[in-house]
């Protein structure tokens, strides 16, 4: 509502501003002829020029607003509309819900010099965003535009249409009720499993092991075991959920590739420090390279990644013996490669040397609560590491790919955009 009578004063504001004529305009009780919109772009002679004092008026509006014509040529756009939807504009006005939407505006009464209409626009790509978008049309008198710049206007024609548009961000309210049903039917699934276990081993307890000392340890033991697994599994759809929540919010701050390894090696030396396995962390090349980036966010990321290789990597040799796993965390410049965007950008790499991973199995590990079946893992996991990993790198404008072959090692990908440090907010 907010959004709608923002461009209801626009159109006031345009209507009471610009000049007395067009007060006296709308005030006559005359039929108003709307001019027919085309959907073809229009040569830029017979374009209608949007008079320079619509453009200040939406500029002070604390909204994301839009001006089309009667071409459905987009004559302007706000800066908060630039800063909310960045690259999404033209994808949210080539919708066709929004030229349905103004498609109806069309077929409205030719007495009302006044109409309004309402779109819902849902974008998948490059990620999943909801807009809601409103729309009013104002009919105003061609001496508006006479001294516009930058056009010309038609003599045979006694007025031009203008439709302003506010644009609202509904994402994150989808989101959260998407991601409350998806909670429901998820964790009411992974957690029938452990909570069962534990019922029935309190009920043992209680029972025929009540005088047991040895069989108390040995089921107080597997219940320690299946409560952790629910921790973990809740721990795991809380930070999913907080994820997913700023997904389409891309980060304002940026770090240097060597000031992410720095940390991500300060975070990281504790997973290996008992374990029987090898953690590499190649040094940057380039000191200058830089991303834009949520600094928590990729750390994170890539421990899940470093994490998931000592899960899963373990490989037992011929004697029994499980064999060194060997992790290596990398980064370079993206080499040419049709999975990435073709603009510049560097390659975040986490490889080991251990079992691999069967082919068939590879487009479906960022789903949510996908496992593998039968992995050498002796944790069982919560079917959400690699799926956050998607969404994290999502939000930072990036690709991930996992690259495996059988007995030979898994390799996890991450590309990600560079920048220049200078050209992002730096977080305080």
């Amino acid at each position: 509502m907010m959004h709608e009578a923002l461009v209801a004063v626009a159109g006031i504001l345009v209507g009471s501003g610009l000049t007395a004529s067009l007060l006296a305009a709308r005030l006559r009780p005359e039929k108003v002829e709307i001019p027919s919109y085309h959907q073809e772009e229009s040569p830029a002679s017979s374009r209608t020029a949007v008079p320079e004092g619509v453009e200040q008026v939406m500029a002070c509006l604390p909204a994301a607003t839009m001006v089309l014509d009667e071409e459905r040529r987009l004559h302007y756009a706000s800066p908060e509309a630039y800063r909310i939807f960045e690259d999404n504009l033209g994808s949210i006005k080539r919708h066709p819900a929004f030229q349905t939407a103004l498609d109806r505006l069309v077929e409205k009464s030719l007495d009302t010099a006044v109409c309004s209409e309402t779109a819902r626009i849902v974008l998948d790509v490059p990620h999943h965003r909801v807009i809601q978008a409103r729309f009013q049309q104002h009919v105003l008198p061609a001496s508006l535009f006479a001294g516009a710049r930058g056009g010309s206007v038609s003599s045979d024609r006694s007025q031009h249409a203008l439709v302003f548009v506010a644009l609202c961000d509904e994402t994150e309210a989808d989101n959260t009720e998407r991601q409350h049903t998806d909670f429901v039917a998820y964790a009411s699934h992974e957690l029938r499993t452990p909570l069962a276990a534990l019922m029935g081993f309190v009920e043992t307890l209680q029972g025929p092991a009540a005088d047991d000392p040895e069989a108390q340890q040995e089921f107080l033991g597997i219940m320690a075991a299946q409560g952790k697994r629910m921790q973990h599994l809740l721990d795991d759809l809380l930070y999913l959920s907080r994820v997913q929540r700023v997904e389409h919010q891309r980060p304002r701050g940026s770090v240097t590739l060597k000031d992410l390894f720095v940390r991500l090696k300060a975070e990281s030396q504790a997973l290996f420090r008992l374990k029987k396995a090898k953690l590499t962390i190649q040094p940057v090349s380039d000191p200058a390279l830089c991303v834009a980036a949520d600094t928590s966010q990729l750390v994170q990321v890539l421990i899940n990644l470093i994490e998931n290789a000592f899960k899963y990597g373990t490989l037992p040799d011929a004697a029994g013996a499980p064999s060194a796993l060997q992790v290596t965390v990398s980064c370079a410049l993206a080499p040419p490669d049709p999975r990435w965007p073709a603009v510049p950008g560097v390659v975040l790499s986490v490889a080991d040397n251990g079992p691999g991973i069967a082919a068939r199995h590879l487009p479906r590990l960022t789903e949510h609560f996908y496992r593998v079946p039968k992995t050498a893992a002796t944790v069982q996991g919560s079917g959400l590491g690699l799926a956050i990993v998607q969404h994290v790198v999502t939000r930072h404008g990036g690709r991930f790919v996992v690259e495996s072959t059988v007995g030979k090692g898994t390799t996890c990908k991450i590309w990600l955009p560079c920048v220049a440090s200078a050209s992002v907010i730096k977080p305080s």
